[in-house]
């Protein structure tokens, strides 16, 4: 059996220290770049396997690894998109915990940047280990990767695809574009080219988010690709999500449509819709998709006022951020932390 290669025979076939090699092995300072890539062509060369038994102990023992969150506020609030990330952080954190991993929250307005860059500030002032956030701003956003980058503090954006301009960093989302080509496939087979379709934006800030524009995009370029005689329009409707009255206004005309109408909301707050529908008494067969396992979509999936929901797994994408993180720490491997979510599509019948 061939023999375990250990830290001490690593450090005399390196001709230093075993605290070199160990500081090395965890990414501390204090070793020059060129001793550092000698050591590390070592390592590869014998094939050694650090002990993450032992390293995660020792971190445990020191609390070394901390993690800041910058969300939206909403992620207080359990009815809201931005609860389920976070609850998938917290129980990873839980789970990590013996082993000495922590999560500071911060929080700031979705549509407000300025709230963002001060967080941020914070956040970075803390030189903690790591960062998750979202990629909303852009300018802000590369400040803080900027930044990030400087200090060695890597980041995970969840949610929305990165801009090519912080590629330094990690990102875990679902295609946005994507998803909008899967909505339209699922309405189409429903609503045919006989009938219409109403895009619907309900947003908090018109220059948040790219996620609502990827997905129209993706919706229309399914229809001018693979239903290029479609009769009936689509329709764009966006509105502020807090401005029921002006969504109520701008549904009616709907209403006297004699057509089935096929409803994407291309956010998580579809659960909006069923009552203003019932309100302006839209009797025309309509059917909705939307985003996300929230409480409001459920309990409308439930009773069929809702027909399909995309899934974006924001729970997964916050619990595996967390443990992707804690392998890059370990174990210096970050392959958890660059991958898109898959299109899951959840009905009545699957919903459990």
């Amino acid at each position: 059996m061939k023999k375990k290669i250990g830290i001490k025979r690593i450090a005399e076939l390196s001709g230093v220290s075993i605290g070199t090699v160990d500081r090395v092995l965890n990414n501390r300072k204090g070793v020059s770049e060129e001793t550092a890539k000698h050591i590390r062509a070592v390592i590869k060369h014998t094939g050694y396997k650090k002990n993450n038994v032992a390293s995660r102990l020792k971190l445990a023992t020191n609390k070394a690894i901390s993690i800041a969150v910058l969300f939206p506020k909403e992620a207080y609030l359990e009815e809201h998109y931005w609860h389920l990330p976070l609850k998938g952080i917290n129980k990873a954190v839980t789970e990590l915990s013996e082993m000495g991993i922590s999560h500071d929250l911060h929080v700031f307005e979705i549509g407000n940047s300025r709230s963002f860059t001060k967080e941020s500030q914070k956040i970075l002032s803390k030189k903690p280990d790591a960062i998750i956030t979202v990629p909303f701003f852009s300018s802000p956003n590369l400040e803080l990767s900027k930044k990030a980058q400087e200090l060695k503090i890597p980041i995970v954006f969840i949610d929305t695809k990165k801009g090519e301009e912080i590629e330094s960093h990690y990102s875990i989302h679902q295609n946005s574009f994507q998803s909008g080509k899967v909505a339209a496939r699922i309405l189409s087979q429903i609503i045919r080219d006989q009938g219409e379709y109403i895009v619907l934006n309900l947003i908090n800030d018109i220059n948040s988010q790219k996620n609502n524009r990827e997905r129209e995009s993706g919706f229309r370029s399914f229809f001018e690709t693979e239903m290029p005689t479609l009769q009936g329009a689509i329709h764009s409707v966006t509105v502020d999500q807090s401005n029921i009255k002006s969504l109520t206004q701008q549904l009616k005309p709907f209403s006297t449509k004699k057509v089935p109408l096929g409803i994407f909301v291309t956010n998580s707050r579809a659960y909006l819709l069923p009552e203003i529908l019932d309100k302006i008494e839209l009797k025309n067969t309509r059917t909705i998709i939307g985003y996300d396992l929230n409480p409001g979509n459920i309990k409308l999936l439930e009773e069929n006022k809702i027909q399909f929901i995309i899934n974006q797994q924001p729970e997964y994408q916050g619990y595996s951020a967390i443990k992707g993180i804690f392998k890059l720490i370990t174990e210096e491997v970050d392959t958890d932390l660059n991958h898109k979510i898959p299109i899951e599509i959840v009905v009545k019948e699957n919903l459990k």
